[in-house]
Order: C-alpha cells, then structure tokens, then sequence
C-alpha cells in the first residue's frame, strides 16, 4: 500500500521521427515502460493489477510531431527535477525529448479535463502552391458551416476553428492553426486540410502549444 504523499510531476515534452506514427495507447505504455526502467519512486495505482499512475495531456493524430505534450505522474517522494529529468531522460527513446520537469499541486485537474485548444504549424512541400492554397482556405473559411464527416456523424469544423494564420517558415510561409481540443469537441488540421484536397504526404503537422483553462491551470501551454 502507497502510504507516502504522492507527489506530482508533470513533463513536458517534444516527439518526433518514428514515434509520429505511434498512437496514443501506445505511446502510454511506451511511457510506463520507460517510468519503470528509470529507477524512480513510482506511484502505483491501487487493486490486484498495479499500474503506473500517470496522465496525458490529450492524443495527438498518427503522423504529427509535436513540441508541446504533456504528461503527469506520481512519485511517492520529492527528489530534485533535475534528477528526475536524468532519470527520465536515459529511458526514453531518441525521439522523445523532455523539455521541462516541474512539481505541480495535486488539487488541480486532470490535464485532460482542463484542456481547451491546442496549436498547429503547418508546413508544406515545395511543389505545393501556397498562394492558391491560401485562397482556398480564405474561401473555406467564409462560410457558414464546414461540415464533415466522422464515422456516422455531421460534425460542423468551422465551430472548431479559433484561428488561421499564415506565417513566415524557414522557406514558403507556414499556416498556423489554433482549434479546440476538449472531450467533447476536437479540431483536426488534419481534416481542415483534406477539405483543400491537399493529400497527407504534402504537409508535415507539428502541435506546437496547448491550451488550459487559466483559472484551473494557472497558465497556457
């Protein structure tokens, strides 16, 4: 039985290369692997089947990178971030890096509960036409309604939308879009750029901020 204060450590964190096609379930277990293997005073869950106790922040679509997740779990004492950090670090995959370890309360709410939105930059290969695809977005935008279609649902993807913005990018400019990311109603790029007939293989996706409700979190992502 845990007996110890839990105390609660969230970790930032960027993945890419391989692990873009890694899904979400996936990625959990990646990372209770990886929590068991650091050597860490790990908080278990209760029961006849104890599991790793931790949290993340919201899935992301197979094939995005990102530079924004997160992810809480429990410790049964205090140890230095730092050592956390190192800890963590030699058991994670090359294409997972932590980028922050912090100590937060354990009165807030779940990372999921409190998500409101998450951000995405765009870009696009070099035989895509930017302009062309600009205008397309503008006239996509202009209406009403976008709807589309999951599973057996109307779903209306302007209602997602929060923002559409092109920017500059290390070459041709880059689209970044803000769109909610809740339980209830989530926006996909992903989906938003099937609608400009663009194909999956001519844009790369980075999620590159989430969004909570300030007054539980205290900050944005």
């Amino acid at each position: 039985m845990n007996s110890a204060q839990p105390v609660r450590v969230r970790v930032r964190f960027a993945k890419d290369g391989d692990l873009r096609f890694t899904g979400h379930l996936d990625l959990q277990r990646l990372f209770e692997r990886a929590l068991r293997r650091s050597g860490l005073p790990l908080r278990y869950s209760q029961g006849f089947n104890p599991k790793v106790r931790l949290n993340l922040a919201s899935a992301l679509p197979l094939g995005f990178s990102s530079r924004a997740e997160l992810l809480d779990f429990w410790l049964n004492g205090e140890l230095d971030t730092a050592v956390v950090e190192q800890k963590l670090k030699s058991a994670l995959p090359k294409d997972i890096a932590v980028l922050n370890v912090a100590f937060v309360s354990n009165q807030l709410p779940s990372l999921q509960s409190s998500l409101k939105a998450s951000e995405y930059r765009i870009s696009f290969l070099p035989e895509i036409d930017i302009p062309e695809t600009a205008r397309k977005l503008a006239v996509l935008l202009s209406q009403e309604v976008i709807p589309i279609h999951r599973r057996a649902k109307s779903v209306d993807l302007k209602q997602l939308m929060l923002s559409a913005e092109w920017t500059p990018g290390p070459g041709a400019p880059e689209l970044c879009l803000k769109m909610k990311s809740t339980p209830e109603a989530n926006g996909r790029p992903d989906e938003l750029l099937n609608l400009l007939g663009l194909a999956p293989g001519t844009y790369q996706v980075c999620r590159t901020a989430l969004f909570f409700n300030s007054e539980e979190m205290g900050e944005n992502g």
